[in-house]
């Protein structure tokens, strides 16, 4: 009898151990925490002792889907300065279902702190890692990169295309700064094969789920984020990058890149006064760009070279592996006084790109180049583009304060109500995560004007039956402006200007006009300066839009 109870007490442990999350605590003085000896389980929780350590090596933890193994701070911020060893502040060698979070601690932001490595990089994710997931960590004073995140395949260590498969990475409230290489890097940069030592080229893994958002990246050597060789379920959202590129380095130069064999979804990103292009776009196709601010892109690059030379630019989009029949969508983008051109498209393999909404103001380059400053498109791409709003003048955007970096739109910016309906592509949110369309039409660039006022007695320009789009560009209006509309019938139609006590202040035209495009020029002449509505009137009904002469 007593031998039958002490099994059933041995049986009973044994399960609660399995059914509960177990906490683990590492001390000051220890560095590697193995899973194996540790007995980790999926749920566990391992606490890292405040206070300054040297480098830490977790290798064989594992957790499950839906249970992850948490690693987390406790009682202040952990501080480490990988000058022991040197090699990493951070390791994870054959762990999967992994969460470092720097959240336990109340009082500080980044509850883990990375300070200083002697000879490697803050993070590595490595020796066929996965499932990993890190936030409110800091990381600065690196280097080589800030976090690596991959697997180099060997001849014998299984980390090959056909036998590995790396899932789920999310990088996310975390500060990376003074990264001597990249801040970020995210899978493999050598997606077409990579030369091994004797076994010849091998295909490096892939990655399936990567994410990266609410990052603060400043001061990086090299890329700002480098996301390479994830074919599926990746984005890269609203994270702030300044100072990317700062050691000039050939092909290593660009707040956001999206690297050989990369489908990725890429918005809502701040990226300002780096050296290298804003974003560049080497991927595999089928990406949306949209809803970025980038703000100086390549300005500092060598300058004295000139703008044409050493060129830099807002997006670039070149080629390392293009799936065939691939598109790429470009829209709601706001770039401000990149070094060459806004937007230069050179990946010829892609099938198609969508031009759209995009915002493009004071290229260095416009003295020499004019308008090809713009965008720069080689003569063989197959693209569309429309509503973009390009001038070589930053004010007549009128965003609210751009001396001060702030680039969201006023009330009366030309901007405001013409851009192109793109609830299409399930744009419904701009740079700020606020409603898109705020009124009745799509704002142009990465911003959408909260204004209460505007929009007032324009209509629905998106839904009325017998209009598509009603255009005036440019607005504010110096000496002249284009109205550009499309009819969706034959129709006797009629334009009028009227000024703000609705007098009839000129009567453009009354005529039949056919279905389809329709532009029409007006001159300011001897018009005053001030406030005016422009109404095309039918059958139908009225549309007007609130015009400034200036």
């Amino acid at each position: 009898m007593i031998k039958r109870t002490l099994i059933l007490l041995f049986f009973t442990i044994t399960i609660a151990h399995h059914s509960f999350a177990a906490t683990h605590t590492v001390g000051l003085t220890t560095n590697l925490v193995d899973g194996d000896d540790l007995s980790a389980a999926p749920g566990d929780v391992i606490k890292l002792t405040s206070g300054q350590r040297d480098y830490l090596l977790f290798r064989n933890i594992h957790g499950s889907e839906g249970n992850p193994v948490t690693i987390i701070n406790e009682g202040g911020q952990v501080a480490i300065t990988a000058d022991d060893y040197g090699y990493y502040g951070i390791k994870f060698q054959n762990c999967s279902f992994i969460k470092l979070t720097g959240s336990g601690s109340s009082t500080n932001q980044y509850g883990i702190q990375i300070a200083g490595v002697t000879y490697g990089t803050g993070v590595s994710v490595d020796n066929l890692s996965t499932n990993f997931e890190m936030e409110r960590v800091e990381i600065g004073n690196i280097p080589i990169a800030g976090i690596y995140v991959k697997t180099d395949p060997t001849c014998d260590n299984g980390a090959t295309r056909d036998q590995f498969t790396m899932y789920d990475i999310k990088i996310h409230d975390c500060y990376f700064h003074d990264i001597a290489d990249e801040g970020m890097y995210i899978g493999s940069s050598k997606y077409t094969g990579q030369e091994v030592a004797g076994c010849g080229t091998l295909l490096p893994h892939v990655i399936e789920g990567v994410e990266v958002y609410n990052n603060i990246v400043e001061n990086t050597g090299w890329d700002g984020i480098q996301v390479s060789s994830a074919t599926k379920d990746c984005s890269i959202h609203d994270n702030i990058i300044r100072n990317d590129s700062y050691r000039e380095t050939t092909n290593q130069m660009s707040g956001i890149l999206i690297g050989g064999g990369t489908e990725c979804d890429c918005y809502n990103n701040k990226i300002f006064d780096g050296k290298g292009d804003g974003i560049d776009i080497l991927g595999l196709g089928n990406h949306k760009i949209y809803n970025n601010l980038i703000v100086r892109p390549g300005m500092s690059y060598l300058p004295s070279g000139g703008p044409t030379n050493n060129q830099k630019h807002g997006i670039w989009v070149g080629n390392v592996s293009t799936d065939a029949g691939s598109e790429m969508f470009i829209y709601n983008n706001t770039i401000v006084s990149p070094k060459t051109h806004g937007i230069k498209l050179t990946n010829t393999a892609i099938s198609s790109y969508k031009l759209y909404n995009n915002i493009i103001c004071e290229p260095s380059s416009y003295s020499i180049l004019g308008s090809s400053s713009y965008m720069n498109i080689n003569i063989l791409i197959n693209y569309q583009q429309s509503n973009n709003y390009l001038t070589n003048l930053t004010s007549n955007v009128q965003f609210i304060d751009a001396a001060n970096d702030n680039y969201d739109l006023d009330g009366l910016s030309p901007a405001v109500n013409t851009g192109l309906d793109l609830i299409s592509l399930n744009l419904t949110f701009d740079i700020e995560n606020r409603p898109r369309p705020f009124k009745e039409a799509f704002d142009i660039g990465a911003y959408e004007s909260q204004d209460p006022t505007i929009g007032i007695g324009e209509g629905n320009l998106l839904t009325k039956k017998w209009i598509n789009k009603y255009v005036i560009v440019p607005n504010p209006i110096n000496t002249w402006t284009t109205l550009t509309y499309e009819l969706n019938e034959t129709l006797n139609i009629r334009l009028l200007l009227i000024d703000l006590q609705g007098k009839i202040v000129r009567i453009f035209f009354e005529q039949k006009q056919s279905k389809g495009p329709h532009t029409f020029d007006i001159q300011k002449n001897s018009l005053p300066s001030g406030i005016y509505f422009l109404k095309l009137e039918s059958k139908y009904g009225t549309i007007t839009k609130k015009v400034v002469f200036i």
